[in-house]
């Protein structure tokens, strides 16, 4: 330890000097990816891998989820409602909404991800039932984020430095300066922005980078040994195979030899003179195994690097069941995290476009400062039995619930008029009979009351 305390560490002056160098080149703050310096095309490569392509998008889905809605920003508020009513009629009409959220979802991948917000002038009597011109969003375009750069400003006089996003301009081929307009229509998503990211967003390509170049040699490896292991290798000896005035190989024979047998081989016939001995060697089911156990590790350890778990789909029962139910709530945990950076994201620059877009008709309605939080709700799949065991216990205690709460918990619908029904059974006893003590106070047997397995209305 002492040897390490005299040593000078070159790590700070490094960073702190790349840094600085970084800020004053007044040309643009590149993003630090060393996979995207490497591979360009890292990220397009890496979603044509059937394991990665699958957690991402099961990750995505989750965080981008399948209901939203917008809340109030302080609860008790008397123009709340009105703010959540407009913000939720506005939002609504964005066209290909959910997909939108799906492309965003993406920003933990690739660290960071652009939408823009087309909208239009529209009459609209929302609010107070008031005709109004109002600026609603149409759709949500979207945009990679090399589409977008960010461009350092070092002023000499007072020596600040500050920086401002670029567009490329597609038929100009130019980055331009966004205008106040662009900028208050531009959704900007970045993942885990920290100081050495320089505002671009740390991905989890950098982390998976290393196991999928892994995996891409491993699996190249695999197609090359299939026909090894599957036909064997064919050993010949054959006469005349070295030169008998030179001593050395005869090339041509064994070239011949081998294009013969090639041939052969793949006509499933072996023909050949008594004189020579062809032989065909069984490979060993080691190097097979090694293999196998090789990609197993890989594709787990990326698994487990984006979903926090490795028992997403191939768990059923025993063990490993237990197991997949103790990794989900990993996952929940991680995917959580995600979903609540995605609506702060939502909340400031989705609905923060709206508020700037309409704020004279804010005003008028007395909310201008009353700008809703967007929320993405959270669903968790449930067992529909283990669901309805519970519903029927509560129900059984006493416990009134809501007939839609339980149809949607179990998988089921209410019955549409006229609709031929299953008249209800016989009420059941959710303790599965094992209650045998006297009458309760509710009639019921034991502590309980009895059962009332026809659900009241709320």
């Amino acid at each position: 330890m002492t040897t390490e305390l005299r040593t000078r560490n070159q790590a700070q002056q490094i960073y702190v000097r790349a840094l600085s160098s970084t800020w004053r080149n007044n040309i643009e703050l590149h993003d630090p990816s060393l996979w995207l310096l490497r591979e360009p095309e890292l990220e397009e490569k890496m979603l044509r891998d059937a394991d990665i392509a699958h957690a991402v998008q099961y990750r995505r889905h989750m965080i981008a989820g399948q209901r939203w809605s917008c809340v109030p920003r302080v609860e008790g508020s008397a123009r709340a409602p009105m703010a959540v009513a407009i913000a939720t009629e506005l939002v609504d009409g964005i066209k290909n909404f959910t997909q939108a959220r799906l492309n965003l979802a993406r920003a933990f991948f690739s660290g960071s991800r652009f939408g823009y917000i087309h909208g239009e002038a529209r009459r609209l009597k929302i609010g107070d039932g008031i005709e109004r011109t109002w600026w609603v969003p149409t759709q949500i375009e979207d945009r990679d984020k090399r589409f977008y750069r960010i461009v350092p400003e070092h002023d000499n006089t007072t020596g600040s430095l500050k920086a401002h996003w670029e567009v490329w301009d597609i038929v100009e081929t130019q980055f331009k300066p966004e205008s106040v307009d662009d900028w208050k229509q531009t959704i900007r998503h970045v993942y885990q922005d920290d100081q050495a990211s320089l505002g671009h967003g740390r991905a989890l390509r950098e982390a998976l980078g290393w196991w999928w170049y892994a995996k891409t040699h491993v699996f190249n490896e695999s197609l090359q040994a299939v026909e090894r292991f599957a036909q064997g290798i064919i050993t010949a000896k054959i006469d005349g195979a070295r030169d008998a005035d030179t001593g050395m190989p005869n090339t041509e024979l064994i070239n011949e030899w081998r294009r013969v047998l090639e041939d052969l081989r793949s006509r499933h016939v072996l023909v050949y003179d008594s004189a020579d001995q062809i032989e065909t060697v069984s490979m060993s089911s080691e190097g097979w195994q090694l293999l196998h156990t090789i990609r197993d590790e890989l594709r787990t350890t990326i698994f487990t690097l984006i979903l926090g778990a490795n028992l997403t789909t191939q768990a059923s029962e025993g063990g490993s069941y237990a197991l997949a139910q103790v990794q989900e709530n990993s996952t929940e945990a991680l995917v959580q995290y995600d979903r609540e950076t995605l609506e702060e994201t939502l909340t400031d620059h989705l609905l923060g476009c709206l508020w700037f877009k309409n704020h004279a008709n804010l005003v008028e309605l007395g909310i201008a400062e009353e700008k809703p939080r967007f929320s993405i709700v959270q669903e968790k799949r449930e067992d529909p039995k283990e669901r309805a065991d519970v519903a029927a216990v509560l129900n059984g205690m006493g416990v009134e619930l809501s007939r839609a709460d339980v149809l949607e918990q179990t998988g089921f619908r209410q019955p549409e008029p006229g609709e031929e029904v299953i008249e209800k059974a016989e009420p059941v006893d959710p303790f599965g009979g094992m209650l045998s003590a006297p009458q309760g106070p509710g009639g019921g047997q034991g502590p309980f009351p009895a059962p009332k397995l026809p659900f009241k209305k709320g």
